[in-house]
């Protein structure tokens, strides 16, 4: 009996059909296609998935390149959008402007006018379901007008009309020994800057700013030299301020955040590769002008003020402290404000306040 049962089992399996087997096509493999210039602003692309068996349904991937958005347009049966990757946005006809992220799904209803793609600085890519997709009709529409940003209007809101307290002057010396190396002084000058108000999270994002400056080596040295003086501070019994760390962002295209903000802040148009070079000219916008200034636990002012600093600590990069003393008077410094940090460096050392100052003068004529 067991027999007869075993061997009908297997004539069973023998004589099914072969089973499917599963397909997987890598990422490198998609064919990827651009999408038409008349029906989107700014760059995307898109690739066909595989049809679902005995589905009317289609379905594709979509990239959007930051600030990339469709026109207006609307489907005859609608049409899904499941956010993979990135952060984008989406708007109904008279309705506000609403945002995507990874993991939203959003489902736009039959012959409803809409429109789709990613943030302002930030990539998106979507999977696009087209219900009945044979018959589904996308009938395109006018562009969107998307309010342009005032250059002047976001450089304001990043500017300084109140004289310097004590609390940022505090940051010259900090940065300014940092950069140096000279350790014994920066202790000193990181308790000034805790009795003036600077509270750790301020104190650790002068040494993150600072990095893109001084390098790696004379960072994590002030780091350690203000980790040691807390330990130090705390066994006496001496609690420091925290603050609040800086918040998080979601998923940013900080290349094309932080060209936005070196545009703000110099005036000029920096869309081209600086210096001929993209290794530096993506170090220096993505990560320094895009990833440091999107954290919001040190002011625009006062990381320029870090930088000064640091680069009259320096003391040969006259170029550099030009750029940058520039962009404090940009942001809204004065001659006698801008005059108070050289005072400031002058008590911790006259060769490189008189350098600094030779600097400023130059900057002052225009």
């Amino acid at each position: 009996m067991k027999k007869t049962f075993l061997f009908s089992t297997a004539l069973a399996f023998a004589t099914l059909p072969a089973l499917a087997e599963q397909t997987i096509t890598p990422y490198t493999q998609h064919q990827w296609i651009s999408v038409p210039a008349e029906y989107f602003s700014g760059d995307a692309r898109f690739t066909r998935l595989p049809e679902m068996p005995n589905s009317p349904d289609g379905s594709a991937m979509v990239e959007f390149q930051a600030g990339t958005v469709t026109d207006w347009h609307s489907h005859s049966y609608g049409q899904y959008l499941i956010v993979t990757e990135g952060e984008g946005r989406t708007q109904e006809w008279g309705k506000p402007i609403q945002i995507i992220k990874k993991g939203d799904v959003v489902w736009c209803p039959p012959n409803v006018k809409h429109w789709h793609g990613a943030g302002e600085h930030s990539k998106m890519s979507h999977i696009a379901i087209s219900p009945n997709a044979k018959e589904n009709k996308a009938t395109w529409l006018e562009k969107v007008e998307l309010a342009k940003s005032d250059p002047k209007a976001e450089l304001q809101k990043m500017s300084q009309s109140t004289p310097l307290i004590d609390k940022q002057l505090a940051i010259v010396p900090i940065a300014f020994y940092s950069a140096r190396g000279e350790l014994a002084p920066l202790k000193s000058a990181l308790e000034q800057g805790l009795a003036r108000g600077l509270t750790v999270s301020e104190l650790q994002e002068i040494f993150a700013h600072q990095y893109a400056y001084a390098g790696f080596p004379r960072a994590l040295n002030g780091l350690l030299t203000l980790q040691n003086l807390l330990k130090e501070r705390a066994e006496k019994g001496i609690g420091d301020e925290q603050d609040n760390p800086t918040a998080k962002t979601g998923p940013t295209d900080y290349y094309a955040l932080g060209t936005h903000t070196l545009n703000t802040l110099n005036g000029r148009d920096n869309s081209a590769i600086l210096w001929h070079f993209e290794g530096i000219d993506y170090a220096l916008k993505a990560h320094l002008f895009g990833y440091l200034f999107s954290r919001d636990n040190l002011s625009a002012v006062n990381r320029e003020i870090v930088t000064v600093s640091t680069l009259a600590g320096l003391e040969t990069v006259q170029s550099q402290l030009r750029s940058h003393l520039g962009i404090l008077r940009n942001l809204g410094l004065n001659e006698v404000e801008l005059k108070r940090i050289i005072a400031e460096l002058s008590k911790l050392n006259l060769m490189a306040a008189d350098k600094a100052n030779e600097v400023l003068e130059q900057v002052l004529k225009g």
